[in-house]
């Protein structure tokens, strides 16, 4: 660890509130997180998580704090409801098809702006602030305008809705190589040089597989897979697909955290070694992963 990188970590620990450590608490969390350096791990940090300050604020210590250790962290990002917020106060309402926002061209000038800008450049800022290194990165992610078939077979249009058709891991890896965190907006470059609109699991799970990542982490306002959507304490920690499979064709696993479960299914085809579902809304979750032997979540692996 070189001097600069030895100074910010002295600089965060300063920034952080002070709690009792131990000596020989802080060396064993310092030597625990650097088993993680070998490979990245990448951060997927969804809208509705992003609602309460102080849980991003607490992801973003996390990032800070992970990354200034040399984990090499990838932060994608989405923004449904401030994209709401945006288009509701342009006039604009909300169009979903087949569960997918339909994104035409006045639609796509927002969530360009509200992705690309607002948020994205926020949190790159937070990050700073909290001196860690990250960039702004929107040139890494390249993709084809998505149609679904429908009940019939024809197609459906989602407008400048896309899916991923390629990564610039060599882009990514330079930036990890250099010590800073890319924050990547869930949009694409489509073919024509225009902006596509993309899932930002599928985003998370394209890069994740890309770079053949540890973990793809997603964090959401959910704790986790439940065995009982009321009972929050029918946590299941740790599923294999089959497992996973299974419960989604009970009924155990359904409504939006469906299409969560699949995102952690691309990720590990993909390439990813395994895929997490964590709730972004409790502070420090995300550190939890790597200091803990268990934390609140769910884990999912071939």
């Amino acid at each position: 660890m070189g001097f600069s990188q030895s100074s910010a970590v002295c600089r965060v620990a300063h920034a952080m509130p002070s709690a009792p450590l131990s000596s020989a608490a802080f060396a064993n969390s310092v030597l625990r997180l650097a088993r993680y350096r070998d490979r990245p791990v990448v951060v997927k940090l969804g809208g509705s998580a992003m609602e309460d300050p102080a849980a991003t604020h607490a992801c973003l210590q996390s990032v800070v704090v992970l990354g200034t250790l040399g984990i090499p962290i990838i932060l994608v990002h989405g923004g449904g409801k401030p994209i709401d917020r945006a288009m509701a106060a342009a006039g604009l309402t909300p169009k979903k098809v087949a569960g997918r926002r339909y994104t035409d061209d006045a639609t796509l000038e927002i969530v360009v702006r509200v992705l690309g800008e607002e948020i994205n450049l926020g949190l790159v800022r937070a990050i700073r602030d909290m001196l860690g290194q990250a960039h702004r990165e929107s040139d890494a992610i390249f993709g084809d305008r998505l149609t679904l078939p429908d009940t019939d077979g024809c197609p459906i249009d989602l407008g400048r809705v896309g899916s991923v058709t390629r990564i610039d891991d060599g882009r990514l890896l330079n930036s990890l190589g250099s010590g800073s965190i890319p924050v990547i907006p869930s949009l694409a470059h489509a073919s024509d040089g225009s902006w596509l609109n993309i899932n930002a699991d599928t985003a998370a799970s394209a890069v994740a597989g890309a770079l053949s990542a540890r973990y793809a982490i997603f964090l959401t306002d959910t704790p986790g897979v439940l065995r009982n959507r009321a009972d929050p304490t029918s946590l299941l920690p740790s599923l294999s697909r089959q497992e996973s499979e299974g419960l989604i064709a009970s009924g155990v696993i359904d409504g939006g955290m469906v299409p969560k479960v699949e995102a952690c299914f691309e990720a590990l085809d993909a390439g990813a070694e395994a895929a997490l579902i964590l709730d972004g809304r409790i502070p420090y979750s995300l550190l939890d992963v790597f200091l803990k032997d268990t934390f609140a979540g769910t884990t999912i692996t071939r």
